[in-house]
C-alpha cells in the first residue's frame, strides 16, 4: 500500500460516504488521481462495495523479526573449536517472518510488520515475501542499520547446536511504531507475536488490543522471560520444553510435570498452551482439557523450522474453528513437513499436504 492510499484509507476509515471529489479537495490532488487510487484499494481488497465499505478482518497480522539465516552443518560429528567441513546455506529467516511465510502458504491473508535494512538483503526479503502474497507495506525500512542477520550451525542429527542473532534493527519497533500502525493492526483476525521485540512493545499489543486473539511464539528460554508477568493476555502460547520450564520454574521429566506447568500457566489466563516436546511429541493443554500426542518418527533433514510452522497451522486451525484435539495435530503435520526439507520453509506446505501428513499419521 502507498503512503497515498493509507492516507485515503484513514479518510475513508472516519467517513466512508465521502466523495471522491471531497476526497481530491481535502488531499489536495485532481480527482481522477483518487479514482485510481480507491480502485487500487479495491483490487488489494481493503475497500469494497458501494460507499467504500472497509473490508475489515481478512488478514492475520503478524509482528516480529525478519533476518537472513546463514545455516552450517557439518558433513560429520560437529567439532567444537575447530574447523568442520560442511555446507553453509543462507535464506530467509526471522521466527516471525517464518511464521508469517507458512501462514501464507496455508492461504492466509498475512501482514507482516518487521525492520530490514534498505540493502540486498532487505530488499530481496520484501521482494521474495510479496512474490507469494504477504502484505509488507508497514514493515520498517532502515537507511542506517543493515538487515538482521542470523547465524546457526547443526549438529550431525541436524539440530541447533548454537546460534548467533544480530538483530538490534528490530528495536526500531518500539511503541511509537505500532501505534502508527494502530488502525490496520485493529482490524486483524488474529495477531501473531514473536518475542524478539521488546517487553515494552509486547505488553503495549497486549493492552491494546486484548480484543482480538493474540498468539506468541516464545523463540527462546532468555526471551521468552518477557512473558512472565503478561501470560494471561495471550489466547494462545507455543513453548517449548525449556520454555515451559523457565516461565513455570517446574523442571519437566514427567507427564505429571507438563500438566503442573501448565496449571500454573492456565491459572494466569492462557486459553490454549501447547509445549512442543522434539521427539517426544507435543502437550496441550487449555482450560477443559489436557494430552499428549506422542511423537511421529521422521527421518530429519532440518529442525529449525518446525515450530514456527507449528505456529503458523495453530492460526489456521484458530481461524478454522477446529477442535482442539485436531488444531494440534494438524500443527504437528505441518511441523513433519517443515523438518522433511533442508530449507527453514518446505515449499511444499500446503493445507493438502498437510491433510495427506493426518491421514498417514491416522493410518499409523
Amino acid at each position: 500500500m502507498t503512503e497515498r492510499e493509507k492516507e485515503i484509507l484513514d479518510i475513508l476509515k472516519e467517513n466512508p460516504m465521502i466523495s471522491q471529489q471531497e476526497l481530491a479537495d481535502r488531499l489536495c490532488i485532481a480527482r481522477s488521481s483518487i479514482a485510481v487510487h480507491i480502485t487500487n484499494l479495491m483490487k488489494k481488497g481493503y475497500i469494497k462495495g458501494k460507499g467504500y465499505i472497509l473490508n475489515k478482518s481478512n488478514y492475520v497480522t503478524v509482528i516480529g523479526g525478519s533476518n537472513i539465516d546463514i545455516q552450517g552443518m557439518p558433513n560429520n560429528t560437529l567439532v567444537m573449536f575447530d574447523s568442520n567441513p560442511g555446507k553453509v546455506d543462507i535464506s530467509l529467516g526471522g521466527v516471525g517472518r517464518n511464521i508469517a511465510d507458512n501462514m501464507c502458504r496455508l492461504g492466509i491473508g498475512t501482514k507482516l510488520i518487521s525492520a530490514v535494512g534498505n540493502d540486498l538483503y532487505g530488499n530481496q526479503l520484501l521482494s521474495e515475501c510479496k512474490s507469494y502474497g504477504m502484505d509488507t507495506d508497514d514493515c520498517y525500512v532502515s537507511n542506517e542499520m543493515p538487515t538482521s542477520i542470523y547465524v546457526s550451525i547443526l549438529n550431525n542429527s541436524n539440530d541447533m547446536q548454537l546460534a548467533i542473532s544480530h538483530m538490534d534493527l528490530l528495536e526500531k519497533i518500539d511503541v511509537e511504531y505500532i501505534s502508527s500502525k494502530h488502525q490496520f493492526i485493529n482490524d486483524s483476525l488474529a495477531i501473531v507475536l514473536d518475542t524478539n521485540l521488546s517487553k515494552e512493545v509486547i505488553e503495549y499489543i497486549t493492552s491494546t488490543y486484548s480484543h482480538i486473539p493474540i498468539f506468541v511464539d516464545a523463540v527462546s528460554t532468555a526471551k521468552c522471560m518477557k512473558l512472565k508477568d503478561i501470560i494471561g493476555k495471550f489466547n494462545t502460547i507455543k513453548l517449548n520444553k525449556y520454555e515451559a520450564e523457565s516461565l513455570s520454574g517446574i523442571k519437566i521429566d514427567s507427564i505429571d510435570d507438563l500438566n503442573l506447568c501448565a496449571e500454573k500457566l492456565l491459572e494466569q489466563g492462557v486459553k490454549k498452551l501447547f509445549i512442543t516436546l522434539g521427539k517426544e511429541g507435543v502437550f496441550c493443554a487449555t482450560q477443559e482439557t489436557s494430552f499428549k500426542i506422542d511423537g511421529v518418527k521422521i527421518d530429519i533433514i532440518n529442525a529449525t523450522g518446525a515450530g514456527d510452522a507449528f505456529t503458523a497451522a495453530l492460526v489456521y486451525g484458530h481461524l478454522n474453528n477446529f477442535d482442539i484435539e485436531y488444531a494440534t495435530n494438524f500443527a504437528v503435520a505441518a511441523s513433519l513437513i517443515a523438518l522433511s526439507h533442508e530449507n527453514t520453509i518446505n515449499p511444499n506446505m500446503s493445507v493438502e499436504n498437510i491433510e495427506k501428513i493426518l491421514k498417514e499419521m491416522i493410518l499409523c
